[in-house]
């Protein structure tokens, strides 16, 4: 049986003090991907960063040149999606506190997690960020990924997810695990399995649950790999150089101490280095059982050495099938 391969991108902007242009970490990086991949008819989940859809369309009123740069990303998604490609909800709430100034935009992530709002909040924000991108592609939006990973404890959102008709996850890994204060997240008790149904815990399997949750797949990576990714991004030339032009956060010194000196879970992604890893991944959720390989990414991240990763891969298995989250519509619990 063939593999089923999910290739899904957070499309968004930097949250550093430099957010990047829409050219550069939007639509050229995911121009460039499609077109490298075109003679393998790949189909992408596009996790849209629908807070800053929300916030562009409001400060363009009162900044005449954010006008273009919405009409851009509404038509760069909108082609998208009248080419079979799948779009769905990525919240990082922060928008909310930030804001454009004649200097450019401003970004406050002092609450980062949707959590870090009181619940009616949330209830407005899944329900504005939603309707975002149901102004461009219609009512086919019910898969979710949390911002920076944060979805726990999912008990505080889970409500107001299932209200606007959200019912697929996809922001766990196995292994997963962030002890950064304002990035938490522990995937540990996560089984390693292509999906499974859940109610309040989406690492919990619970059959009959009103949630999906179809899983980033993940890989163990040695410390080696993050000394070596570091010396490419410095010394790597162009070949390694993103498409993206912003600054990203920064972790603690803990998360990188980590990286550096002990073997840790990633995800399976086309982003950077990383990509020269995806053969690996697979090779791992193969021997896992996993006929479904969600491999993430963020258009911002790629890079010419990645985009010719991901096409070595797809060359080295050719029976593997593209698929988005809209095969898995029939799997829906009944309300």
């Amino acid at each position: 049986m063939s593999t089923q391969l999910i290739l899904s991108l957070d499309y968004e902007l930097f949250f550093g003090s430099q957010v990047g242009t829409v050219e550069n970490c939007l639509i050229r990086p995911v121009d460039a991907l499609l077109e490298a991949t075109k003679q393998y008819n790949i189909k992408l989940v596009l996790f849209v960063d629908a807070g800053y859809l929300v916030r562009l369309k409001e400060e363009s009123e009162k900044y005449p040149e954010l006008v273009e740069d919405y009409k851009k990303v509404h038509k760069h998604l909108s082609d998208l999606y009248s080419l079979g490609h799948d779009i769905q909800l990525h919240i990082h709430p922060h928008w909310e506190d930030s804001y454009y100034s004649d200097a450019g935009w401003v970004i406050d992530t002092s609450r980062y997690k949707l959590h870090d709002f009181s619940a009616q909040s949330i209830l407005d924000i899944i329900s504005k960020y939603k309707r975002a991108l149901t102004d461009i592609v219609g009512d086919n939006v019910f898969a979710y990924r949390a911002g920076g990973w944060c979805i726990q404890p999912f008990d505080d959102i889970s409500d107001a997810l299932y209200q606007h008709d959200i019912w697929l996850d996809s922001t766990v890994y196995y292994q997963g695990l962030s002890k950064d204060e304002q990035r938490w997240f522990d995937f540990t008790e996560a089984k390693n399995k292509p999906l499974w149904f859940f109610d309040d815990r989406p690492t919990f399997e619970r059959e009959g649950g009103h949630f999906l949750e179809i899983p980033i797949s993940s890989c163990r990576i040695s410390p080696l790999f993050f000394w070596k990714m570091a010396l490419l991004k410095k010394f790597g030339g162009n070949e390694h150089k993103s498409f993206g032009d912003g600054a990203a956060m920064s972790y603690g010194r803990g998360y990188y101490m980590e990286k550096l000196t002990k073997y840790t879970a990633s995800v399976a992604s086309v982003d950077g280095a990383k990509a020269g890893f995806l053969l690996e991944a697979y090779q791992q959720n193969k021997r896992a059982g996993g006929n479904i390989f969600n491999v993430i990414g963020h258009p911002k991240a790629l890079s010419p050495y990645s985009i010719g990763q991901f096409c070595q891969f797809l060359d080295r298995v050719p029976d593997i099938e593209s698929v988005t989250f809209q095969s898995f519509k029939h799997l829906r619990k009944p309300s």
